[in-house]
């Protein structure tokens, strides 16, 4: 099998589909609709947790069994039933419209895996085992977890806030990756770390200045 493509995909106000009511569905439709996806369940089995979702319109849940046309206008999809011998179903449908589709520890019958994810405000660190061993994915996540904490947020933020300048005042890639370096080594990330936000922005704008 071929290696994964790790990528990062926006979803914002696109429809993304989860099929069926196994265990790790209401896992995938907070995760989808955290990433400001627009999720749509199809699903006969209960659940008072995603029938709060649909009650609050967040997300559209229809209570029935899974039909092809289910996947019109889908970006992708999501099957994760009870019974793992619905997936094929599902996995045609997907193929035949050319939607990405992840099943649920259903390796044949996925084109796209879901990672170990940490989360740090902006900063999205993303750990694979390529479906082999989804635990150890996790372990590696939760130990980078402890080393990448709020400070990295706070830099990003202050990036954020310096990127229109800089590349306003150094159109030149080359140079400008270079001061970004600059900024990412500098001890701004130190004086975060100890609590003292006035000084990273300090360090930072001393190195534009510099440039």
């Amino acid at each position: 099998m071929s290696a994964y493509y790790p990528v990062l995909l926006s979803l914002e106000g696109r429809r993304c589909v989860v099929v069926g009511g196994g265990r790790e569905t209401p896992e995938r439709v907070r995760a989808l609709l955290d990433a400001g996806a627009q999720v749509t369940l199809v699903s006969p089995a209960p659940s008072p947790e995603l029938e709060q979702l649909a009650d609050q319109g967040r997300i559209e849940w229809l209570r029935r069994e899974f039909q092809a046309s289910d996947l019109d206008a889908a970006f992708l999809v999501v099957s994760c039933p009870a019974d793992r011998a619905s997936n094929a179903q599902v996995w045609a449908a997907a193929e035949a419209r050319g939607i990405p589709i992840n099943a649920v520890d259903d390796r044949p019958h996925c084109n796209f895996i879901f990672p170990a994810i940490h989360r740090q405000g902006d900063l999205v660190i993303a750990v694979s085992s390529s479906g082999k061993s989804p635990a150890l994915a996790a372990r590696i996540r939760d130990r980078i977890a402890g080393e990448f904490g709020a400070p990295y947020a706070q830099f990003l933020e202050l990036a954020g806030q310096l990127r229109p300048e800089m590349l306003q005042r150094f159109p030149d890639f080359d140079r400008r990756r270079a001061i970004w370096y600059d900024l990412v080594d500098s001890p701004a990330l130190d004086h975060l770390q100890a609590g003292r936000p006035e000084a990273a922005l300090a360090e930072l704008r001393a190195i534009l200045d510099q440039a």
